[in-house]
């Protein structure tokens, strides 16, 4: 790894072991070859940097940066390249809502909000329960409870062969790309090979979404398996694609060399193209293709990220206590999550067809609203935080101020950063160069017209919504077995027009406050009516006779006292 750690006294009860500055590849061999060892931290200079730290940076404490900062600038031995410009990148640092972290650096500025938020939901759900007590008898409601833990083992068994099935992109990329035998006809660099890795990412996706559909599971375990589903192939996806891209620049590098050696002399551009693709093969410590081994890949697996790196920047140690109280709270988040769910959500969706689909949305946006939040702790701020303290993954930077957003693509880039830097990578910045690089192709017609008058950024960007439109479309037809003509697909897709809209509006452009209203109505409303649209013909009773094409499926919800479709 890149930097180890540094003794600069004992580390004191809330102080970690100290950091190096961040250095590149080149200042340290240019050090070590002078004979000097690379700077550290002394205590007055890490007091001072502490006082002039932002509160973002709160991790540096505990994280050991193993990784070279991408924001820096290249030294004179490590030429800048296109790839490398464009990097996504990875450093030390908290989530910003870690009140676990913020404990642990002796922070206790968030201390009494969070003390306030969870003894006035621990207050409210009290008096629902004992609400539900005065007029079912039970404080909880068993019925959500039997559903969710209703095949568990067949859930967890088919859970565990999705997750081992996607190695298969260890031998993928082994065999066909940096193998001594890889077939010729399969050269990274041609097009048949991009052709080749879609359909094995396809068929993988559909042998998976399959056997979902085969094993007959109730809506909970369907909704788990399709997301996880999801998740693990943009996993596959950003392991074949990197690799590929590192495979193609070692047999260009290595056709460099072999023509370098063919000369009297060196030639300067040959020496400086090697270089910078030494650069890229070995940005770090590990070089490409060492890396291609099964326990790299099942580290990346384990790391929660959805974009692949040779290399990420470690934690020193595991604080197990840090683990235990995510753990906790995951539970705890769990706990609430369901209460909410079993009494404020789904008595409304039950009575739907009786008071209709507006009044219901409107009696859904507090629920609805309380489940996105538990559902954002559970995941980014339990599930992933505690996944990165065991894997000592240093990056925690899960989320932005998304709350602060002053529309629907600031919201996108902040709430989920991992499945936004994936889109970054794989979607938004090739789709970019692609455009920029054909508007030199002379065309006519309208795809001409199309390439002279739209910015390479607003392309960029309308295929990145069209492919995020696509995945949750898909996603929720297999979790729910239905298919609402596509209404999830264009209510992403139509906030390309109020995107731009918002931008180009010099009136509304300024107004910061109203943007930030408009999108948290907009949030709190088309969040329960997009679950009612979905979900109507679920919660409709068998014997009424509104049941129709849009309720076809077979597998019954067994709620409260009541049976329905989905």
């Amino acid at each position: 790894m890149f930097v180890s750690q540094v003794a600069d006294g004992p580390p004191s009860s809330h102080d970690s072991p100290q950091l190096r500055p961040q250095m590149t590849r080149g200042e340290i061999e240019s050090a070590l070859a002078s004979g000097s060892s690379p700077p550290v931290f002394t205590s007055s200079l890490r007091r001072s940097l502490r006082n002039d730290r932002d509160d973002s940076a709160l991790d540096q404490n505990h994280l050991s940066h193993r990784k070279t900062d991408c924001s820096q600038p290249l030294s004179s031995n490590e030429p800048e390249t296109k790839e490398r410009k464009n990097q996504i990148c990875f450093q030390p640092r908290a989530s910003i809502l870690d009140y676990t972290e913020l404990m642990y650096q002796g922070s206790d500025r968030i201390r009494g909000l969070v003390t306030c938020f969870w003894t006035i939901i621990g207050a409210y759900l009290v008096s629902l329960l004992l609400s539900h007590y005065e007029n079912n008898g039970e404080f909880l409601s068993r019925g959500l409870a039997s559903l969710i833990f209703s095949r568990g083992t067949d859930l967890i068994l088919s859970d565990l062969a999705l997750v081992l099935s996607t190695s298969f992109v260890v031998p993928f990329v082994r065999v066909l790309w940096i193998g001594r035998w890889q077939p010729r006809f399969l050269d990274p660099r041609h097009s048949r090979s991009m052709i080749f890795q879609a359909v094995a990412e396809i068929g993988w996706l559909v042998v998976w979404y399959t056997w979902q559909g085969t094993r007959g599971w109730p809506w909970s375990q369907r909704c788990f398996f399709s997301l996880h589903t999801a998740v693990n192939w943009m996993k596959v996806h950003s392991y074949l694609s990197t690799n590929r891209r590192l495979a193609c620049s070692l047999r260009t590098r290595n056709e460099l060399e072999e023509l370098q050696s063919t000369r009297k002399e060196q030639n300067k551009v040959t020496c400086m193209q090697i270089k910078a693709l030494d650069a890229e093969l070995c940005p770090y410590m590990v070089r490409f293709p060492e890396t291609q081994t099964l326990s790299n890949y099942a580290m990346f697996q384990l790391c929660p990220t959805l974009v692949y790196e040779i290399e990420y920047p470690r934690t020193s140690r595991i604080r197990w206590g840090y683990v235990a109280e995510k753990m906790a709270g995951t539970v705890g988040i769990f706990i609430v999550f369901y209460i909410v769910v079993a009494h404020l959500v789904i008595p409304h969706l039950e009575r739907m067809h009786e008071v209709g689909l507006l009044l219901t949305t409107v009696h859904l946006m507090g629920p609805m609203a309380t489940c996105w939040l538990l559902f954002f702790f559970i995941t980014f701020d339990s599930i992933a935080n505690g996944f990165a303290e065991l894997t000592c993954f240093a990056d925690r930077r899960f989320y932005d101020d998304w709350w602060n957003a002053r529309g629907l693509d600031e919201f996108s880039r902040k709430w989920n950063r991992p499945v936004h830097m994936f889109l970054a990578r794989h979607i938004y910045m090739p789709v970019r160069e692609l455009w920029k690089n054909s508007r030199d192709i002379k065309r006519s017609g309208f795809i001409s017209h199309l390439q002279k008058n739209m910015p390479p950024s607003v392309a960029a960007m309308a295929a990145t919504f069209f492919f995020s439109s696509i995945l949750h479309e898909v996603t929720i037809v297999v979790a729910c077995h239905r298919w609402n003509h596509g209404v999830f697909f264009f209510s992403q897709m139509l906030q390309i027009p109020v995107i731009l809209f918002a931008e180009r509006a010099a009136w509304f452009r300024g107004q910061q406050a109203l943007r930030n209203w408009s999108f948290w109505l907009s949030m709190v409303f088309f969040q329960p009516l997009l679950l009612c649209l979905y979900t109507y013909g679920a919660f409709v009773p068998k014997s009424s006779s509104l049941q129709g094409p849009i309720a076809t499926s077979t597998t019954a919800i067994p709620v409260a006292n009541a049976t329905y479709s989905l």
